[in-house]
């Protein structure tokens, strides 16, 4: 009985990852395009100030999605379960993350 439970509970972990990755997917994918439409026809109409501030901010967006993909690596999962008991809040998004 239990090794029926553990198998179905396993097909649904299996189905929360690839829906996970397919969101993660998608959204890359479209923020992608978003940034190399405006970099390539946003750009090139402007001058140089607001050119370089856009350049500036693209890649500061860059810089910021790897400190949180770093910390997300580097994180100890084990502490965040031991919050995620004591109601800690958004611990739970943490796990899932890492």
């Amino acid at each position: 009985m239990k090794e029926n439970e553990q198998k179905a509970n396993k097909g649904k972990k299996t189905d929360s990852h690839l829906k996970w990755i397919i969101e993660v997917f998608i959204i890359t994918f479209v923020s992608s395009i978003c940034f190399s439409y405006i970099s390539t026809n946003g750009v090139s109409k402007l001058s140089i100030f607001p050119a370089l501030l856009i350049l500036f901010l693209v890649i500061f967006a860059g810089i910021v999605f790897d400190i949180i993909g770093v910390a997300v690596t580097v994180a100890n999962e084990d502490e965040f379960h031991a919050k995620a008991t004591k109601k800690a809040t958004r611990c739970k998004n943490v796990i899932k993350a890492n």
